[in-house]
Formats: structure tokens, C-alpha cells, sequence
């Protein structure tokens, strides 16, 4: 690649989320000029509620490359999680099997606001409300069509493109030559914000014949539910009271939810997508952008950050004083295996917890052969050690020592 007197900016980053966010630090740091496009106005930022779970080595990656404790301070810690069925509840105690290794709360939105507010501090360029449309590649660089904060049109002229902007964002749009592959489940999860504290200070899984319910932790005063829903389903189908009697009943949870208020109703598709090479030319794409995961094992946010700091460290190498792009030319192949290890872990566990999903259409039934696999799957954690240390390192995102 070479470097042109012309160009506006050396990477243009699109999407303020953590992936962009987190590149756009690492090259500010590194004195590499960057201009970071996010579509949405910034008072609209610190209402996007969705991650809440860090793993141990995303935590590990930031703390390396200075953006923890500086930036974002990691203090509240999961060790456990229960597994709910009907006949049994298996707490899980995967911190003490990883050696105190857990996970660490910290809400997306949360992260992103305390990012957006450093970058800003520092004089990071951050164009809100601009929205790229278009882009076309050439010999000598990139060119970014894009609707500014004012809703006039506009472009940007850049060496190379680091794609934050989610899975049906325009950067993934424009990939030419990379293969796509994707699989979706007959089900999704209806995602809802309790404004509670959480049921349990860990988090629940039940596998329940209705359907798999959930409880994250986010705040301490704010918990993030999830019920499996039909695909069909909209999420007009499911009035609060409704809600309150599904996640009461799969959660086993009588009285508990009564009078608590439930807001923020989203629909998430189970939906993986792998896009292979994750780079067009001089377009790299990282988080959803490059990869779907579904949210069970909250492993989404962890791989955009994962993501973005090779992305940005190949970015250093490249248009820093070494000029070496190996590193660069590496991403997708340094990325890949990981991601591929990570959609395997979180679709096995979707057949733990699911009620519907690819098994036959009387397996969410009470004594049906699905629901005797779900609670022969919770025995299994609990009585099987070689399973349960798998298990415990691969859900806390921690390297078996």
C-alpha cells in the first residue's frame, strides 16, 4: 500500500461501538491519523443497551494495551452460573475450575459511552451522525460516500477502511470475493431490561419446556432477561404481563417478578454468519461486521474487541515507523481459528438451553428425548470433570493454564 499526499485521513474506522472504539484508542496512541464515522448522533449512544459479559482474556488483552485500568476499570466479577431445569438447578462454580478467573460485568453501553467520552477528551476525530453509503477501492487508496451530521453529502479520502459497522452494516455490503456462510435457528430470544436487581448475584440458564429462559447481570438495580420465542413472534405479541408470566414460570421464580417493570423489548435473531478472508483489498472488517455469533455465553462484544486489537495492532505496524504490513496481511488468518472455536462453543451451548431449535418439533415436550439431552447435559457438568474444566475455561473466555 503506499501513502498519498491526498488522502484525508490514513484509516477511516466505521462504527462507534467497541471494536471501533477500541482501534480508534490503539491508533490515536500510536500517533496514526484516523477520523472514526458513527452513523448515530452521540446523546443516542449511551441508550443502546445490549453485551453486559467481558471475558477474562478480553479483560487480560485490554489491560496489555492500556486501555484497562486506565480507561475502563473492570470491578464487577461473575464466577458462577446455574443451570436451571424443571427436576434440578446445577450452580456452576466455573471461577474456581479456571483458577479465580471470572468474568467481569461491564454494560455495552456503558463501555461505549466512557470510550467515546476518553477519545473525545484526547481530541480523537469522532464524526457523529455521519453515515457512510458507499465506497470504492482504487490502487492508491479508498473513498468513503458518506451523509454528514448536517444531512448534506459528503467523502473521505483513505489509505485503508477498518469496517466496525455491524453485520448488516455498508462495509460488509461492499466485500467482493469473500465467502459468506450462515446458519439461523427457528427461534429467536425476546431481550428485555428488568428494572430490578438480579434474582441471583450469577447467571441463570433454565431449560425449560416453554422454552429457555435467562437472567444477565448488568446494573445493580438494572437485569437483562431473555425468553425463547418463536421466529414468527413479534414484539407485539409480548405485552409486559405476558413477559412477567414466562420468565416467572421458565424461571421458577414465584412472586419474584411481580411489580417489577419491564422496558426496552428487542428481538434477537439466533443467527451465526462467518465472512472468510474478514479484508477486501484495503477494507478490513471487524465484530459483526465480519462475524455473527448468537448471544448465548454473551461472546459478541469479546470477539469485536479481540478483533479490533489485532486489526489495530497490524494497523501500528503498518503505518508506523517500520512500515512492515505481515502482520496486517495476517489478520484474517490470526483471527479466524478463534472466532470458528468460539461459534462451536456457543452452539453447543444453545443445545443445552433451547427448547426448539434444530431438534424435532415435540422435543421442547415434558419427557421428550430434547428435554432428557438438556437435564443429561446439566448432569454431565456436574459429574463429568473433563467436561466441566472445557466447559469453565471456554465460557470465561480463560487459556487452561
Amino acid at each position: 500500500m503506499s501513502s498519498r499526499s491526498d488522502a484525508d485521513t490514513t484509516v477511516a474506522i466505521v462504527g462507534a461501538g467497541p471494536a471501533g472504539l477500541v482501534a480508534a484508542h490503539l491508533l490515536h496512541r500510536a500517533g496514526i491519523d484516523f477520523v472514526l464515522l458513527e452513523r448515530h448522533p452521540r446523546d443516542d449512544m449511551e441508550n443502546l443497551a445490549k453485551a453486559g459479559a467481558m471475558e477474562y482474556r478480553t479483560v487480560e488483552l485490554l489491560k496489555l494495551v492500556g486501555i484497562a485500568p486506565d480507561i475502563l476499570r473492570f470491578e464487577v466479577t461473575n464466577y458462577c452460573c446455574e443451570f436451571r431445569t424443571p427436576d434440578a438447578s446445577v450452580v456452576f462454580d466455573y471461577g474456581t475450575l479456571t483458577g479465580d478467573r471470572p468474568h467481569y460485568v461491564y454494560p455495552q453501553h456503558e463501555l461505549v459511552a466512557k470510550l467515546c467520552d476518553s477519545l473525545e477528551a484526547v481530541g480523537g476525530d469522532i464524526r457523529y451522525g455521519a453515515m457512510v453509503t458507499g465506497l470504492t477501492q482504487d490502487d492508491d487508496g479508498v473513498t468513503l460516500s458518506l451523509v454528514d451530521g448536517e444531512g448534506g453529502p459528503a467523502s473521505l479520502r483513505c489509505q485503508v477502511v477498518a469496517g466496525c459497522d455491524g453485520g448488516r452494516g455498508v462495509i460488509n455490503g461492499s466485500l467482493r470475493g469473500c465467502e459468506v456462510v450462515e446458519q439461523s435457528l427457528p427461534v429467536r430470544w425476546l431481550a428485555v431490561l428488568g428494572r430490578t436487581p438480579p434474582l441471583e448475584l450469577h447467571t441463570i440458564y433454565a431449560a425449560h419446556p416453554r422454552g429457555f429462559a435467562g437472567q444477565m447481570r448488568r446494573l445493580p438495580d438494572l437485569t437483562r432477561f431473555y425468553l425463547e420465542v418463536p421466529a414468527s413472534d413479534t414484539v407485539g405479541d409480548w405485552p409486559m404481563d405476558r413477559v412477567r408470566d414466562e420468565l416467572t414460570t421458565r424461571l421458577l421464580v414465584p412472586g419474584r417478578l411481580d411489580g417489577v417493570e419491564f422496558i426496552e423489548p428487542t428481538l434477537v435473531d439466533l443467527r451465526m454468519k462467518m465472512t472468510t478472508p474478514m479484508q477486501d483489498g484495503r477494507v478490513f472488517v471487524a465484530g459483526d461486521a465480519a462475524h455473527v455469533i448468537t448471544p448465548a455465553g454473551g461472546k459478541g462484544m469479546n470477539l469485536a474487541i479481540q478483533d479490533a486489537v489485532e486489526l489495530a495492532q497490524g494497523l501500528i505496524e503498518r503505518f508506523g515507523p517500520s512500515g512492515d504490513g505481515d502482520r496486517l496481511a495476517r489478520y484474517s488468518e490470526t483471527r479466524l481459528p478463534a472466532i470458528w472455536r468460539t461459534q462451536a462453543f456457543s452452539r453447543w451451548m444453545l443445545r443445552l438451553i433451547l427448547a426448539g431449535s434444530d431438534e424435532s418439533p415435540d422435543d421442547s415436550a415434558v419427557g421428550s428425548f430434547g428435554a432428557g439431552l438438556r437435564q443429561g447435559w446439566v448432569s454431565a457438568l456436574q459429574h463429568d470433570p473433563t467436561l466441566a474444566r472445557w466447559f469453565a475455561h471456554a465460557y470465561a473466555g480463560a487459556d487452561p493454564i
